[in-house]
């Protein structure tokens, strides 16, 4: 349970457990992964084997869910048990099943958005609408960085409607499962009110910066540029720079002991508190002037990051480190090195299949003009990638993390691809029977 009490979106864990709805009040982070971990601490207090078999059950869930996805898609029963079976056993899913990160559930959550997208597609009925928007919402409020997913969403709804000869029960249905976005301005309006910022997550700066300090410490270059003009920027916002360093004054008290206290009960730094906020957004504008002054560093730090998204999914840095959390400390090493290596080997291959059935998904896309269901899934998943991979621009070394959440779609587009090959082989196979 070592991640609750070090990991940076978690609020303190005694805090979760005892006081669950005023601390998410007072949290400046998304909200959805404290919840269900302050819930989980309720019901079953820190039990290891509690949260275990949590990220196990959204394992299984995300199965179900594959599995639905694909039948849906058309690809055959065989075919579609054997792909799902290969996503579930694949090392980026057992690595993540395995470690308390929100990443087993935000691929659940990806993968629900498209599945539930597509019955939607299928029969604009207000449920569909509702699991969508649902699913999209509660993305966002897992991480900031899918708020702009909503959009996207309502911009494919708006194609399909115009599309689908039942404009009003898909106009209808639309608006009423648009209901859950509600959630998100009210989550913004929060923190407009408590932290003067109206976002889901007003620590932009803070995160950012880990990502520059990650490339400012691996790159000669950049390291100088900053030691020279940037001195903030090669401190680690995570590890409680003092006020001076920062070059804040630290914030007034507010009686709240989410808000002030420096640390946790653990002795781990608290996140949470407003300090954090105001050391923000001294990154935000350190980081602001550097890509000004800098543009070049800039491009190639993005470029080495969108390389890194491009990696197996389980060769995270951590794991890499022999981080003593989690995966690597409840697992047998040798065994699981030799899985990783097997699976690093195949990848290639892997990601050459991923890509063909991305362009094969956007070629018939195209042709049809996105008219029927499968095809506007298909794009609309492809579209949830492209977005998603805008994770590289705020790197931490861990775009391949970011990536294990929507391999599911990029499996999907994989398996559709594979399964029109072999339908048209088995037609062509039985034109040329003789009759």
């Amino acid at each position: 349970m070592g991640n609750l009490n070090t990991f940076l979106q978690f609020i303190d864990p005694p805090l979760l457990e005892h006081h669950l709805l005023s601390s998410l009040w007072y949290s400046s982070f998304p909200p959805l992964y404290n919840l269900v971990a302050g819930v989980m601490l309720k019901l079953f207090g820190a039990s290891p084997g509690a949260f275990a078999v949590l990220q196990l059950m959204l394992g299984w869930a995300l199965g179900l869910v594959i599995h639905a996805m694909l039948a849906d898609l058309g690809v055959g029963r065989r075919l579609a048990v054997i792909a799902t079976m290969l996503v579930l056993i694949s090392p980026p899913i057992i690595l993540y099943e395995n470690w308390l990160f929100y990443t087993s559930l935000e691929t659940l959550l990806f993968t629900l958005t498209a599945w539930s997208f597509m019955r939607f597609a299928q029969k604009p009925a207000a449920c569909w609408s509702l699991a969508v928007f649902s699913s999209c919402t509660a993305l966002a409020l897992l991480n900031a960085r899918m708020m702009l997913l909503l959009p996207m969403v309502a911009l494919f709804i708006h194609h399909l409607w115009r599309g689908s000869g039942q404009k009003t029960a898909m106009a209808c249905s639309a608006v009423l499962g648009a209901a859950p976005v509600l959630l998100v301005f009210a989550v913004m309006a929060k923190n407009a009110f408590l932290f003067g910022a109206f976002t889901i997550d007003p620590h932009f700066g803070f995160h950012m910066g880990n990502g520059f300090i990650y490339e400012a410490w691996s790159d000669a270059e950049t390291h100088q540029v900053c030691e020279r003009d940037f001195p903030i920027l090669l401190i680690p916002p995570t590890q409680f720079p003092d006020a001076e360093k920062a070059g804040v004054a630290p914030p007034a008290k507010t009686g709240v002991a989410l808000l002030d206290e420096p640390t946790r009960s653990a002795g781990a730094p608290n996140f949470q508190s407003r300090y954090f906020l105001a050391v923000s957004s001294q990154y935000s504008d350190a980081i602001k002037q550097f890509v000004t002054a800098h543009p070049g560093l800039y491009l190639r730090f993005v470029w080495r990051a969108f390389k890194d998204y491009w990696l197996p999914s389980d060769e995270y840095i951590f794991w890499r480190d022999g981080n003593t959390h989690g995966f690597s400390q409840g697992k047998n090493l040798q065994t699981l090195a030799a899985y990783c290596t097997l699976y690093d080997a195949a990848y290639p291959l892997l990601l050459l299949i991923y890509c063909a059935g991305a362009v094969g998904a956007a070629v018939a896309g195209w042709r049809t003009r996105w008219r029927d269901a499968r095809n506007a899934t298909l794009a609309f998943a492809l579209a949830i990638v492209g977005y998603n991979m805008l994770a590289v621009f705020v790197t931490l070394g861990e775009n391949n993390r970011y990536k294990a959440a929507i391999e599911p779609l990029l499996w999907a587009a994989a398996v559709c691809a594979l399964d029109a090959i072999m339908r048209a082989r088995r037609r062509n196979s039985a034109a040329e029977i003789p009759a």
